[in-house]
C-alpha cells in the first residue's frame, strides 16, 4: 500500500473500517501506514499492520459477545486494545477514529489515552449517525488528507447513485421493513440505514433516522414488517447462517410474516450494513433489489452480497474459488517446520495435529484444514467454505499464505482430554484448543491472543 507519491502525503493510521475505505476511495491508499484489526476492504489493506485487537472472542455466539461487551462497558474499560508500541513505530501524522459507537471500534478517548506519546499527531474523529453525516465524513477526511476536490467528486458520485435508487423505486408500492442489527438479543436498526430504506421506497420499523438500535423483547414484533433483513453487525452471510442454525430461528420464526411470505433476506452486515463507508450506495441498491422483486438483480448484488432466506443454505455451501493465478492445492509445496524443543510432558500427538492443520492452511487447502477440526467445531463452522472465509478474514489471515514463523516450545495440557497450543506468527499469537476424539486430536477452536 505505498507509491512514489507517499513521500509527500501524510502518514495515516486508520482505526475504523469505514474511514479506511474512504481513504482508498479518495485515491490516498498510499498514505496508509496501519489499520485496525477490522479493516479488510479493499483487500489490499490487509497487508498493512493491524494495531488493535478485541478484548473478547469475535467468533463467540451472539449472546456471548453481547454479554462480554456489556461486561467490559460496565467496568468502564475500552472494548478494544490499542498496541501503543506498534503505533509509535508507525509514526502516524494523522489518526482516523470515531465517536459514534464504542462497541464497533476504538474511540477518540481510547486513542488519546493510548497514544499520548505522539503529541504531534493529529486525531481526526468522525461521528456518523445520519446519511448526511456519512457524506460529510468523506469531506472531513478528504480535507484532512489535503484532497478536498477528490472528496467533493466522491460525494457527488454517491449522491447521484442514491438518487438513482430513489428514481428507480418511486413508482413501486411503499413497504415497511425491519433491519436486524443483532440476533441474540434481537436488535433493530436506525442511523443512516433508515434513510437508505427510504431511498428504496420503504419505511423502517424498529428503528429511526439517526436513532440507536432498539432491543426487541419478542420476535412477534417482527410481524410489523413486510420485509425482514438479517444483517448483524460484523457478520458475513455465512456467519449469520451459522447463528440462525445455532439459535434455531428457522423453527422459531416459521410464522413470522416476512418469513412465511418469502420476504426475509440475509446480507453481508459486516461490509454493507454496519459501516459508514462509501458502500452505503451499494447498501441502498441492495435493499431496493430485495424490496421490489421487479428490481432483483438489477445492480448485480443478488447472489453476491445478499440472498433470500430460502437460498441461504445453498449460498453458504458454494465452494470458495481460488484467487486468480493461484496454483491448485496439489502443486503448492510448503515444507513442514521441524518440531521445536518440547518440555517434559508435552504430548507429541497434539503438536503434530496443530502442525498438520497449519500446513493445510498455509497451502490454502481449507477442505483438509476443516477436516482437522473437531466434530463440534465443524458443526459451529457449518462448512469448509465458511471456515475458509473466517481463515482469510482480517483476524486469522496471517495463518494462511506464508504461515507461522515459529511454533511455541511448549504445550500446556489442560486436562486429560484437552490441550492448548500457542502458535506465534510474527508479532501475533494464536491459541489452539484441541480435543481428543476417537482416532486422534482435533482443533476445537482457535482464538487470537491479545
Amino acid at each position: 500500500m505505498s507509491s512514489k507519491s507517499s513521500a509527500t502525503s501524510p502518514r495515516v493510521l486508520s482505526l475504523l473500517s469505514a474511514s479506511t475505505e474512504i481513504v482508498c476511495r479518495l485515491g490516498m491508499a498510499h498514505a496508509l501506514v496501519g489499520r485496525s484489526h477490522g479493516c479488510d476492504a479493499p483487500p489490499a489493506v490487509v497487508s498493512l499492520p493491524a494495531v488493535t485487537s478485541p478484548k473478547m472472542d469475535p467468533n463467540a455466539p451472539s449472546q456471548e459477545i453481547d454479554e462480554a461487551v456489556r461486561a467490559v462497558i460496565a467496568d468502564g474499560g475500552p472494548v478494544y486494545e490499542i498496541h501503543n508500541k506498534k503505533v509509535t513505530t508507525l509514526a502516524p501524522e494523522i489518526i482516523l477514529t470515531q465517536n459514534q459507537c464504542r462497541i464497533c471500534a476504538v474511540t477518540e478517548a481510547d486513542v488519546t489515552s493510548a497514544c499520548s506519546n505522539l503529541p504531534n499527531c493529529r486525531i481526526v474523529t468522525i461521528e456518523p449517525t445520519t446519511l448526511s453525516d456519512v457524506l460529510g465524513d468523506v469531506i472531513t477526511i478528504a480535507n484532512a488528507l489535503g484532497v478536498s476536490e477528490n472528496g467533493v467528486r466522491l460525494v457527488g458520485s454517491m449522491e447521484a447513485r442514491i438518487d438513482a435508487v430513489r428514481t428507480m423505486t418511486k413508482d413501486f408500492p411503499r413497504r415497511s421493513a425491519c433491519h436486524l442489527e443483532w440476533l441474540a438479543p434481537l436488535m433493530g436498526s436506525g442511523y443512516w440505514i433508515s434513510e437508505l430504506f427510504d431511498a428504496a421506497n420503504c419505511d423502517m420499523v424498529h428503528g429511526t433516522k439517526g436513532g440507536h438500535c432498539p432491543t426487541l423483547t419478542d420476535h412477534t414484533s417482527l410481524d410489523e414488517a413486510d420485509i425482514l433483513l438479517l444483517a448483524p453487525c460484523g457478520f458475513s452471510i455465512q456467519r449469520t447462517w451459522h447463528e440462525i442454525k445455532s439459535l434455531k430461528l428457522l423453527d422459531k420464526w416459521s410464522n413470522v410474516k416476512a418469513v412465511r411470505e418469502g420476504r426475509c433476506f440475509v446480507a453481508d452486515g459486516d461490509r454493507f450494513f454496519n459501516r459508514s463507508s462509501c458502500e452505503v450506495v451499494e447498501s441502498a441498491e441492495m435493499f431496493a433489489e430485495m424490496a421490489h422483486s421487479e428490481l432483483c438483480g438489477l445492480w448485480g448484488h443478488h447472489g453476491k452480497h445478499w440472498c433470500r432466506l430460502d437460498e441461504l443454505e445453498a449460498f453458504c455451501d458454494l465452494p470458495t474459488p481460488l484467487h486468480a493465478g493461484m496454483p491448485p492445492t496439489g502443486i503448492v509445496s510448503s515444507p513442514a517446520k521441524s518440531a521445536p524443543p518440547q518440555e517434559s510432558g508435552t504430548n507429541d500427538a497434539v503438536l503434530t495435529a496443530v502442525i498438520a492443520q497449519l500446513q493445510a492452511l498455509r497451502s490454502c487447502d481449507f477442505d483438509t484444514a476443516f477436516r482437522l477440526c473437531s466434530l463440534k467445531n465443524q458443526d459451529r463452522l457449518s462448512s469448509a467454505n465458511n471456515f475458509s472465509k473466517i481463515c482469510t478474514g482480517a483476524s486469522f489471515s496471517i495463518l494462511t499464505g506464508d504461515g507461522p514463523d515459529a511454533i511455541a516450545s511448549s504445550v500446556r495440557l489442560k486436562t486429560d482430554l484437552d490441550a492448548t497450543v500457542r502458535v506465534s506468527c510474527g508479532d501475533r499469537s494464536f491459541v489452539f484448543d484441541l480435543t481428543q476424539e476417537q482416532n486422534g486430536w482435533y482443533t476445537d477452536g482457535v482464538r487470537a491472543e491479545c
